[in-house]
């Protein structure tokens, strides 16, 4: 089983991120993100699914809140999206295919 907090946490601390909605549009804009995740009251994730579908990224929606998803990524404040931008050594990709 996929445990997808701390999947999260691992690409969070062992990657690189670009956390909140104007950052995230343009890791996405750009090209630069590898992923994409949402928390499930993100308030901008129509426009950024949109992006993401546009430009080929894959994203995963979390399914908690942005304060939940906040935590589970170390910071304390709510996070509602955020773009991987280095993967690490982390095995993100893989809640992607999870999904699917």
């Amino acid at each position: 089983m996929v445990d997808v907090n701390k999947i999260l946490k691992d690409v969070v601390k062992k990657g690189k991120v670009k956390i909140g909605e104007k950052q995230t549009k343009k890791a996405v804009t750009d090209k630069t993100a590898k992923i994409v995740v949402l928390s499930n009251n993100c308030p901008y994730s129509k426009d950024i699914i949109a992006l993401a579908d546009e430009n080929k990224i894959p994203f995963y929606n979390y399914s908690a809140n942005g304060v939940e998803l906040g935590y589970v990524c170390g910071k304390n404040f709510i996070v509602s999206s955020f773009a991987v931008i280095d993967i690490g050594e982390s095995n993100v990709m893989q809640i992607v295919k999870k999904r699917k």
